[in-house]
């Protein structure tokens, strides 16, 4: 749902007061090397799930990061012209939009089309094989995110069923993600409604398509520092998608290529 003006004015206003109460001070963060990171997760975040890179298997990582530097290779990513409070800005950031035929992502009054994935039924043409590969790894990517995030919103149904208190993920160096026959069977076992709540979980985790964000740091010396945690320049602003659906899930890959300016 879109934010009003007063919203939108209420909004800054707490900004401003935020900002004048930590004058030159920043607000404390916390990472997952700090001894009270996972506490914190389990307490007020429990909802959201980490998984360290080790556990996902590594040819997959090897497809998606070569996807990554083909794409920039073919000058595949893009930045957007966008309109904040009646002004034209071109965002720091550079992105691709690839997903399921005719998909769409709307964000700041700019529309982005898929370039598509291969898909079953569709006759898709490529100007170049690498570009191919490319869309096609980043859809083995989406499967393997859509059955993870599936395994993890069953188990924290099964915890919440059960009364835990406690995330159902252990901690930080434990993976969260059980054998798909074992959860099956122990979802049977709780007598979950028929709607089944698995399919409303498969819903929610239906991901159609994936925004794929580049930035360059050292390309960008003009970036606003970032006002609350004193984490340096920022490419992208603190803010929240305003086009999510309620209760709906978000999957992150994330990979940084250090030692190059490329």
């Amino acid at each position: 749902m879109r934010r009003t003006r007063a919203e939108e004015r209420e909004k800054e206003a707490k900004k401003r007061k935020l900002l004048n109460e930590l004058g030159e001070s920043c607000l404390p963060y916390l990472t997952p090397k700090d001894a009270s990171f996972h506490q914190l997760w389990k307490t007020k975040y429990s909802k959201l799930i980490l998984k360290n890179s080790e556990k996902i298997p590594q040819d997959l990582h090897e497809e998606v990061q070569e996807a990554f530097f083909t794409l920039r290779k073919h000058v595949c990513f893009f930045r957007d012209l966008i309109r904040i409070k009646g002004r034209g800005f071109v965002t720091p950031v550079s992105r691709i939009l690839i997903g399921n035929p005719g998909c769409t992502y709307k964000y700041l009054n700019t529309r982005l089309f898929t370039v598509p994935w291969p898909t079953e039924g569709y006759d898709i043409h490529y100007s170049n094989p690498e570009i191919a590969l490319a869309c096609k790894a980043l859809s083995r990517l989406n499967d393997y995110l859509q059955r993870e995030s599936l395994l993890g919103l069953q188990e924290q149904d099964l915890a919440e069923t059960a009364g835990t208190q406690n995330s159902p993920f252990g901690d930080g160096d434990q993976d969260y993600a059980t054998n798909v026959t074992e959860t099956g069977a122990a979802l049977q076992d709780q007598n979950l409604s028929p709607k089944s709540d698995s399919t409303v979980l498969k819903e929610r985790t239906s991901y159609n398509l994936t925004l794929l964000n580049y930035m360059d740091p050292q390309k960008m010396p003009s970036l606003k520092l970032e006002p609350y945690f004193g984490m340096g320049r920022m490419a992208v602003s603190w803010h929240h998608d305003e086009n999510l659906m309620e209760r709906s899930t978000v999957a992150v890959y994330s990979y940084s290529s250090e030692g190059t300016s490329s």
